[in-house]
């Protein structure tokens, strides 16, 4: 039960949900969902996101999952985002790319095994990876205090909690 991001593509979701590719209009992914409504906690939601034409929002085990039409402007399927639930007691879904769980393994190896798949992606700078069309951003855990006076004498390992994919940008006008 695997969610795969589909680089210029769209998602592939977990069987027997659907490959929805990018480019598709909210109905048409409506219709693609329907059938499997009782797999998806909650149902479908449509949430606000800024700039968005529209947004359906619907939870698998372990994450949320967000798909939208925002980048060109025309109501098309452009975007989807991953994000950790760390509230649901049901095991994670995978996320991944390129055959790599992006959430599944720290992010330093995240980082290398993308490259060894051939993706050049840079070292993730403050917790946040930005390439292309694809983010992967820092999990964000509950904080733990600090004791009083201590710093930190290296940032400690951490995992990406979110990732999100665009299609390709438009073509300059």
């Amino acid at each position: 039960m695997t969610i795969d991001l589909l680089p210029g593509r769209g998602v592939r979701l977990p069987a027997p949900l659907p490959e929805l590719p990018f480019g598709l209009g909210e109905d048409a992914v409506r219709r693609l969902l329907a059938p499997h409504t009782a797999l998806l906690r909650g149902g479908v939601e449509s949430p606000f996101v800024c700039g968005a034409t529209w947004t359906l929002a619907f939870s698998l085990p372990g994450v949320g999952v967000l798909l939208y039409a925002g980048r060109a402007g025309d109501g098309r399927f452009s975007d989807v985002g991953v994000t950790r639930d760390p509230r649901d007691e049901r095991p994670a879904c995978p996320v991944g790319l390129h055959g790599v769980d992006v959430f599944g393994w720290p992010a330093h190896e995240v980082v290398e095994a993308l490259r060894a798949a051939g993706l050049p992606v840079p070292d993730p700078e403050g917790g946040t990876l930005h390439h292309d069309t694809l983010r992967l951003s820092r999990n964000t855990p509950n904080a733990r205090p600090l004791a009083t006076g201590c710093k930190p004498r290296r940032e400690p390992p951490f995992t990406f909690g979110s990732v999100s994919l665009g299609a390709a940008p438009p073509p300059p006008r």
